[in-house]
């Protein structure tokens, strides 16, 4: 597991930035709460809030139920703010596993090493899905302490399970991005496909509607915020989209893995 641990070590400084990140984002949308529950104008924004874009309210998870901590969790932290964060890190460090030592010409010099290339792509996935679990520990831990602070409490079996989700949901969207980034040959060109393809991916749920004509669209990207929400709100488990996520994922990877080994350096 040379090529896991050398990994894990080149990118621990990015890493150990972004769960700083992730975790003041996670302290402060959490915190919030306090703040709503102590504002005099609960009736206008409830107002407010129901005249919103549907659009807005996909993003959110597909509920305005933020009266409780956990709606207001499932809204803020479960929803797609975290979600494109965190998919914005991901689509650049899905760079970091081939594409980067292609632009830098240190590919070469890795294979002219006893190593197979599936086995260099194999342990480099696997340390970028272990740097993603890392951040979803990091947003637990923010929302658990942030919660303890205000004095508001959620169940924490649910919120582990809905943040398993979206950790599915973001290894099937990290397999996907490493194969992307296989096709390109510098850098740059592939951060821009990266990140692009993660936008659309991400917001294809937000702006296809679960009762729209082109509803079937939104089983183009493993991401689903209303099972999230709806996990931590009620209980409700979708066994179908832990399903898909996990296939996707899965398949996505093995393709990465399979085309990289019968590529050319």
């Amino acid at each position: 597991m040379v090529l896991f641990r050398s990994h894990l070590r080149q990118e621990a400084r990015a890493l150990a930035g972004w769960s700083v990140a992730v975790a003041a984002l996670a302290l402060l949308q959490t915190s919030l709460f306090e703040a709503l529950q102590k504002s005099v104008v609960v009736s206008q924004l409830t107002s407010a809030l129901h005249h919103l874009p549907a659009q807005f309210v996909q993003f959110v998870g597909g509920s305005l139920d933020i009266y409780s901590a956990a709606g207001w969790v499932g809204a803020m932290d479960l929803s797609g703010w975290l979600t494109l964060i965190v998919g914005i890190w991901l689509a650049l460090a899905a760079v970091s596993v081939v594409a980067r030592d292609v632009d830098h010409r240190t590919l070469e010099f890795l294979l002219s090493l006893p190593v197979r290339r599936g086995r260099l792509l194999a342990e480099r996935s696997l340390s970028l899905v272990l740097q993603l679990l890392a951040l979803y520990i990091v947003i637990f831990l923010g929302v658990i302490v942030a919660l303890a602070f205000i004095g508001a409490r959620v169940n924490d079996l649910r919120l582990a399970e809905a943040l398993g989700m979206l950790f599915l949901q973001q290894t099937a969207l990290a397999g996907t991005l490493v194969l992307v980034s296989l096709f390109l040959r510098d850098q740059t060109s592939a951060m821009l496909a990266t990140v692009t393809a993660a936008a659309v991916f991400i917001f294809i749920p937000v702006f296809i509607e679960s009762n729209s004509r082109v509803a079937f669209l939104r089983h183009l990207t493993p991401f689903d915020y209303e099972a999230s929400g709806s996990l931590m709100l009620h209980g409700t488990y979708p066994g179908s989209q832990v399903a898909l996520a996990a296939i996707w994922a899965v398949a996505a990877f093995v393709a990465a893995w399979a085309i990289f080994a019968r590529q050319e350096v």
